[in-house]
This record gives structure tokens, C-alpha cells and sequence, in this order.
């Protein structure tokens, strides 16, 4: 799937809890967490994902950037 991000959270104490959001290709948001995902995303930048629901909504995985 795809979509922007929209939002990302820093934690200087707790860099293991960084996290984003993304606006989906679908209308919906989804969660992201910031570990494991390897290019220097910033709001604005068009990713692709894996979108995915749980029992807390919708959440992505496999976050890559897209190249410009």
C-alpha cells in the first residue's frame, strides 16, 4: 500500500519508542513504529507499507520510502 507520513513522535529517553503515522493510499491512519526502519523518513515523504488491523486500529509494517 501507500501513503505520507503524517506525523512522527521522538522520545530522547526512550529512542526504542519512537513512532509515526502514516495516511494510507485507503483513507485510513496506521501506527508506525521508528525501529527497523532504515531511511531518514520525514513528514511529508510518500511511503509504501503493509497495512495491517489489530484490536488498538490499524498499523504498518515493512516502512519503506519511496525515491523521488
Amino acid at each position: 500500500m501507500l501513503g505520507q507520513v503524517v506525523k512522527l513522535t521522538f522520545k530522547k529517553s526512550k529512542p526504542k519508542k519512537n513512532y509515526g503515522f502514516i495516511h494510507g493510499s485507503d483513507g485510513e491512519e496506521y501506527y508506525f513504529s521508528l525501529i527497523g526502519v532504515s531511511e531518514d523518513i520525514k513528514i511529508g515523504d510518500e511511503v509504501s507499507f503493509r497495512g495491517e488491523r489489530n484490536e488498538k486500529g490499524g498499523f504498518a509494517s515493512q516502512v519503506r520510502k519511496i525515491s523521488t
